[in-house]
């Protein structure tokens, strides 16, 4: 859209600037006639109406081309705004608002490109919601979908301004926590997963007013100088699979995988 209204722009400015040179051509060859002019006062009256209209034109062209240039300016503006609309949008998934898969995998990737610079501590949370196959069962699907926005919500209310959080796929999330270390991290999930624990959901559209109870298993990892985006996700799912194979509900790091 950008690029149409600019192109547009040029092609009327080109076409107005041609018309413009045309009139001052016409202008500067009556200027030349007139000096074949015998009559001196002829001559200077014919050359001050002629300096007259040259700069009348040249105060129209200036006042026109600002004109367009804001109108320009405000579409670009406008532009601009849903540009960072849709691209906003294209980070997100459409279901929970979290950033999506591909903005996360791109987020990860540079973050470790950086870290073979220079080390930041950061670590990761692997998020499954335990027993999700049950829930789309026995509820169905719409309910299934709550549940996966109410997760995020309740992660959302547990994490700082410049952690990330995104869903990885399907009924599995994670969080990257920039400055926090393994030990951190790990309390960090803990206390996820009581928050989650903690709540009773009420199924819409029911009429006794049923509430279900979710809960999520963790995995955590921290960041290593010359990790890379597979091995910092790989090392946070065995430690996801080790909470899912122990009890779930609770949050594990790497060093208890063996």
């Amino acid at each position: 859209g950008i690029i149409d209204v600019l192109t547009k722009a040029v092609v009327v400015q080109d076409s107005e600037n041609r018309e413009y040179n045309r009139s001052i051509l016409d202008q500067s060859r009556r200027l030349e006639e007139i000096t074949l002019l015998d009559d001196l006062k002829r001559v200077k009256l014919a050359i001050v109406k002629e300096v007259e209209q040259l700069r009348e034109a040249v105060r129209e062209k200036e006042a026109r081309d600002g004109a367009k240039i804001q109108k320009l300016s405000q579409q670009v503006a406008v532009l601009k705004v849903e540009l960072q609309s849709v691209r906003s949008e294209s980070e997100r998934d459409g279901l929970t608002q979290a950033l999506n898969r591909r903005s996360f995998d791109r987020l990860l990737a540079d973050l470790t490109a950086r870290n073979t610079v220079k080390a930041e501590e950061v670590a990761l949370l692997m998020i499954d919601i335990d027993d999700f196959k049950r829930v789309n069962d026995q509820y169905g699907h719409l309910t299934g979908d709550s549940v996966l926005a109410a997760v995020v919500n309740k992660c959302r209310q547990s994490t700082r301004g410049e952690d990330v959080l995104a869903r990885y796929g399907g009924e599995e999330f994670c969080i990257l926590l920039p400055g926090a270390s393994l030990r951190n991290a790990v309390k960090k999930g803990r206390q996820i997963c009581e928050s989650i624990a903690a709540t009773r959901y009420l199924l819409e559209g029911m009429p006794t007013k049923e509430t279900i109870g979710i809960t999520v298993s963790i995995g955590v990892s921290a960041l290593r100088r010359g990790d890379t985006s597979a091995s910092l996700v790989e090392r946070a799912d065995k430690a996801l699979y080790l909470a899912k194979h122990s009890g779930k509900n609770r949050a594990v790091s790497e060093k208890e995988v063996k």
